[in-house]
């Protein structure tokens, strides 16, 4: 059976309150051997972590998400700081920015990134990046932060191969979710196939984006594997040696 690791998942959410430990087992079953549960703001990511403490393979990550930063302030990332010194805490995000809707102003979202960005350098954790239309923005304030190369993860990647470039210059794995399954997701597809397979990752973001046969329903991780199996034709490897390989990733870069 191939083995992998679900990256990006919030287990914590209200959409699993009645089943998580059925949600949990099924993605076992589908060979899910751990999952990164990610944190969102300081109350969910105290959430992520007690999931964790649950779970013998489950971790956790701390952050801000952009969408919640107008809602933020020192205290917030101080207390975070602490949160982060769990041994089951892995991961620093999700942390970004998100022009799409712009809920929290982009200069809100910025100077939160800038202090993720030097608590990065305090607690040597990897980075959940979270990024949508906002890639170009993203690429300015990593260069003027200058902590190349960075360690981190661009999570559910969704620009082109030429975009992708940039940010693996930076030194982030790329993973990919659901979206590279959707129909008319082309150029998503051609910059996972260009995608060094030892920076790939792949993750769910479940309870959102489920793969194409899924669409409609909850996301869970064990409907990861459509997403894998896909993510092997493009890569041209069997399912297990792909699982084989950026399991690995996962594990160097969250040091599970």
């Amino acid at each position: 059976m191939a083995v992998f690791v679900d990256t990006h998942v919030h287990l914590h959410f209200p959409d699993y309150r009645e089943d998580r430990e059925e949600v949990i087992e099924r993605a076992r079953a589908e060979g899910i051997a751990y999952f990164i549960n990610i944190g969102t703001n300081l109350a969910t990511s105290r959430e992520a972590l007690e999931i964790a403490h649950a779970y013998e393979d489950v971790y956790a990550s701390a952050g801000i998400h952009p969408h919640d930063a107008k809602d933020a302030g020192a205290a917030d990332i101080a207390q975070l700081e602490e949160l982060l010194k769990d041994d089951k805490m892995v991961a620093i995000g999700e942390v970004g920015l998100d022009f799409f809707r712009n809920i929290s102003t982009p200069e809100v979202q910025i100077a939160f990134l800038e202090r993720f960005l030097e608590l990065q350098q305090r607690v040597k954790k990897p980075l959940v990046i979270h990024c949508r239309d906002a890639y170009d923005k993203l690429d300015e304030v990593l260069a003027s932060a200058g902590g190349k190369p960075y360690e981190g993860v661009m999570h559910c990647y969704s620009s082109d191969r030429e975009v992708m470039k940039r940010f693996l210059d930076y030194g982030f794995y790329i993973s990919f979710a659901g979206p590279l399954t959707y129909k008319k997701n082309d150029a998503l597809r051609e910059a996972c196939r260009a995608c060094p397979i030892d920076r790939l990752l792949i993750e769910t973001d479940a309870p959102y984006l489920p793969p194409q046969s899924k669409r409609g329903k909850r996301n869970e991780s064990a409907y990861m594997l459509e997403t894998a199996e896909l993510m092997a034709a493009l890569h041209g490897v069997r399912l297990e040696a792909l699982g084989e390989r950026i399991t690995q990733n996962a594990k160097e870069l969250f040091s599970l």
